[in-house]
């Protein structure tokens, strides 16, 4: 069972998904911008920047479930910063989903959006309950993410986001497929994989002229690489990408650290830590306990074996 159990955590972690968009049929330029504005500086890491936007930006279009996304999002990468121990953050996490829930269902008016935003919403609840050891919750919102990816099937040409849902889908199912014949009972009752084309969809994502579906596949491109294909080479390529349109994420510089490790590419390594080092301590909106949090991680991947 606890084989079961650390199979099923690390091979779902990698399928839930963290994007948004807002589609043309609902709101304006306007919105659209607004959100590109708070997400932009989630991924810059001033996640105080980003939390105060979101309260100006909401107080425009209060009824609409992407603020309640966006919030999710910014106390996941507070929860990443160090926060996994703090219950009052994740309630606030927990709220703010079950509010964009709400929200989507009853204001949104686009089927696709609000498909969307469901999937997302039990993708990050899976994710969470993952990371909080909660095994059989996560699996219920689990079967309702794929239920709903698996719905949107044959629908990416009608609305891009799909893509990147779609490809998460078709790459995981196959991979778990492959590789843990223990959950091969499981995976029965799903629709089937396809690697290829979960690449394929992924691909044509990263060149996505919508932030959250470029940055977000390019992650995934880059995970993938890094974590399951053993390519840490790729992966340099992927991080580099996100590195060149947000070169103080500090966990978009970690990877690139871990895949240099890798590759035993000491001078590289020594750049990209003072790189991590000067992101971390000219940060004014990181907290000194979130500072010293981050410090520490570099230290483990330093002593970590190649």
């Amino acid at each position: 069972m606890t084989r079961l159990i650390s199979v099923f955590r690390s091979v779902v972690v990698l399928l839930v998904i963290t994007a948004f968009n807002v589609s043309d049929s609902y709101g304006q330029e306007q919105l659209k911008k607004n959100v590109g504005i708070a997400f932009k500086q989630i991924y810059d890491y001033h996640l105080l920047s980003a939390d105060s936007s979101i309260s100006v930006f909401e107080a425009e279009q209060p009824n609409h479930p992407v603020w309640s996304l966006l919030r999710a999002n910014l106390i996941w990468w507070q929860i990443l910063s160090g926060g996994i121990e703090d219950d009052k953050l994740k309630k606030k996490f927990v709220y703010h989903l079950n509010e964009s829930k709400d929200k989507a269902k009853n204001f949104l008016e686009d089927e696709d959006e609000a498909a969307f935003s469901l999937i997302i919403v039990n993708a990050f609840r899976t994710r969470f309950d993952l990371l909080d050891n909660n095994y059989l919750t996560a699996a219920s919102y689990l079967n309702a993410c794929i239920d709903d990816i698996s719905d949107s099937f044959g629908r990416e040409e009608e609305y891009e986001p799909f893509y990147l849902t779609s490809g998460l889908y078709y790459y995981f199912m196959q991979k778990a497929h492959e590789d843990y014949p223990i959950m091969r009972p499981y995976l029965f009752f799903f629709p089937d994989g396809d690697k290829q084309k979960g690449i394929d969809f992924l691909l044509k994502c990263s060149s996505s002229d919508d932030i959250f579906l470029r940055e977000e596949s390019t992650y995934f491109l880059m995970r993938i690489a890094f974590d399951l294909d053993k390519d840490p080479k790729q992966a340099l390529g992927y991080v580099g990408s996100l590195l060149t349109r947000y070169p103080d994420n500090i966990i978009f510089r970690l990877f690139e650290i871990k895949a240099l490790h890798s590759l035993n590419q000491e001078k590289e390594i020594n750049f990209s830590e003072k790189s991590y080092r000067a992101s971390v301590s000219g940060n004014p909106e990181l907290t000194l306990n979130q500072k010293k949090y981050f410090f520490k991680l570099l230290e483990d991947e330093k002593k970590a074996p190649n």
